[in-house]
């Protein structure tokens, strides 16, 4: 039975067809482990409370005996446990790839699919399609009829995975091949570090470095004749055609700096979001400019649109929103160097100067801004 109708009182529970609630939680070895880094695949998320409830035990019984779907790359499962004796006493653990468990014991995370109030809790499973959209919801006890469901879409995937189309738009000659050489000239002079990414901590943003996640090095631009063309190329040739294709005006270019991904340790960027953190929050719109194309892998890819990867040519464009889920893929013969600004409006400096005083970044992140000179 598709729908909800069984959950109908809890008023808060995900219709079919609605985007599924994103949330972050404790998880074996990762206390704050995102689902929607997860998205990309189909996810069962059953929500069962207790495996100390005989329907809740059956229906993981049947997770197991069906443990096959689950290899992280078309499929994953999570469950709910909100009693800590699943984890103590009965041994309920992460099984890789495919069987995660997130430890919702104040139950915020049952109350934010609405299976739990503040007297009781009915397990139910959900299924999510790779969009991070809901397509099934169930009481738990037709958690067959959910896998059932699954095998069918992941028999289905080829099909509707080549009618994906991610909302982007890539764009050829924003940049000359000239300044694209001396763009690279300038990061092999420069001072190259590593690069790191931001997440927020105890209410600050803050820059980590983690060579599981991200392998590349960076280079801030500090040539001011560089930085004008730069800002001159995408002020006349890429706004005009962002305002054309998503009705949106950019003022201010933030970032100037050039990136390399290296085959020598499979350089790459793993799924995440560009504006997610505090001091990310006013980012409208990310630039990947590649400097040159000798090089394989190192496309971009939109995993909530299908596995299909986007490269643009060389001084080419691929601009997208910073809500999507995007990442690198690995370099494996080369090295690719970009340019990657990210782009805002006057509503977006608001809210990057209301957050400025939680951002902790090294100089090296490179936050200069440029507002835009023309009115275009």
């Amino acid at each position: 039975m598709d729908g909800d109708s069984v959950l109908n009182p809890v008023a808060s529970v995900p219709h079919v067809g609605e985007p599924a609630p994103f949330f972050t939680a404790a998880t074996d070895n990762n206390d704050h482990y995102s689902l929607e880094v997860a998205a990309g695949r189909w996810i069962v998320l059953m929500a069962f409370g207790t495996l100390g409830e005989p329907a809740s035990a059956k229906a993981f019984t049947e997770i197991v005996a069906r443990r096959n779907l689950f290899n992280d790359f078309d499929a994953a499962f999570f469950g709910i446990s909100v009693d800590p004796a699943d984890r103590l006493e009965r041994g309920l653990a992460n099984s890789e790839p495919g069987l995660r468990f997130f430890w919702d014991f104040d139950c915020r995370i049952s109350r934010l699919y609405g299976v739990a109030d503040a007297q009781h809790l009915r397990p139910a499973v959900f299924l999510i399609d790779p969009a991070f959209r809901i397509a099934m919801v169930e009481p738990i006890e037709a958690i067959g009829a959910v896998l059932d469901r699954l095998t069918a879409a992941l028999m289905d995937a080829p099909r509707e995975a080549e009618a994906q189309v991610a909302p982007v738009l890539t764009l050829p000659r924003i940049l000359e091949p000239e300044l694209c050489a001396a763009l690279i000239d300038h990061y092999r002079t420069g001072d190259q570090t590593p690069s790191g990414f931001v997440k927020d901590e105890d209410g600050r943003t803050v820059l980590k470095v983690d060579p599981f996640f991200k392998r590349r090095t960076d280079v801030t631009i500090n040539d001011d004749e560089l930085i004008e063309a730069l800002g001159e190329r995408l002020e006349t040739r890429l706004f005009p055609m962002l305002k054309r294709a998503f009705g949106w005006q950019a003022k201010y270019i933030e970032r100037y700096l050039i990136c390399r991904y290296g085959a020598e340790d499979q350089g790459f960027f793993s799924r995440h979001r560009d504006d997610v953190t505090a001091g990310t929050a006013h980012r409208k719109f990310a630039v990947s400019i590649n400097l040159n194309d000798d090089f394989d892998g190192g496309d971009l890819r939109f995993p909530e649109f299908g596995p299909r990867t986007y490269r643009p040519p060389v001084g080419g464009a691929t601009v997208f929103g910073c809500n999507l889920l995007h990442e690198a893929t690995p370099v494996t013969r080369g090295e690719r160097f970009a340019y990657v600004p990210f782009l805002y409006d006057e509503a977006g400096a608001k809210i990057r100067r209301a957050n400025l005083s939680r951002v902790e970044l090294r100089q090296a992140e490179n936050r200069r801004t440029r507002r835009a000179q023309r009115g275009r």
